[in-house]
């Protein structure tokens, strides 16, 4: 289970009419923001000390593994830096058992299993117990690095591609 890997933390918005909350320097991602990248290190909005102290939204490690869990189910992001997120994710912070540039990649792959337990009437949403309690499978950590390894510098080399095609279009 994902929970036997990583802590699953819930993410929080402070009052938005409290200016003080707000513009500090606490990088606070949204939904909209995760997926596109596999890494993300600048939010479109910051929060102050007091803001993340005066809510539920909680600080996350460099390398946690931002999860969308609310309308946009499944999107995710490795964070380059400390950060926040608003309640639309349910984070993963991986512990020493795994790799977290693997469990980036599982989690992608788990995106349909994803969105098939969310639930809601105004949007999906799945919640941070059906998160944790997602079955998983991880191969021993060494087979883990050189699987995430490998899928990286594929990424890289798509990256690249990506770029000479845009320079030449």
């Amino acid at each position: 289970m994902i929970k036997e890997i990583a802590d699953v933390i819930g993410g929080g918005t402070p009052k938005t009419e409290k200016d003080e909350y707000w513009n500090g320097n606490i990088q606070w991602f949204t939904p909209t923001e995760v997926g596109q990248n596999k890494y993300v290190s600048k939010s479109i909005r910051n929060i102050s000390n007091l803001g993340l102290e005066k809510s539920s939204a909680k600080l996350l490690p460099k390398g946690t593994i931002l999860l969308s869990t609310r309308a946009t189910v499944g999107e995710c992001s490795i964070a380059s830096n400390e950060c926040c997120t608003n309640q639309g994710f349910q984070s993963l912070v991986v512990n020493e058992k795994a790799d977290n540039e693997y469990i980036y990649y599982l989690i992608q792959k788990l995106k349909n299993h994803f969105i098939k337990y969310a639930c809601g009437s105004t949007f999906l949403e799945i919640s941070n117990k059906e998160i944790g309690n997602t079955i998983i499978r991880v191969p021993i950590l060494s087979e883990q690095k050189q699987i995430s390894t490998f899928l990286s510098k594929i990424d890289d080399r798509i990256e690249t591609q990506i770029k000479i095609i845009e320079k030449y279009e």
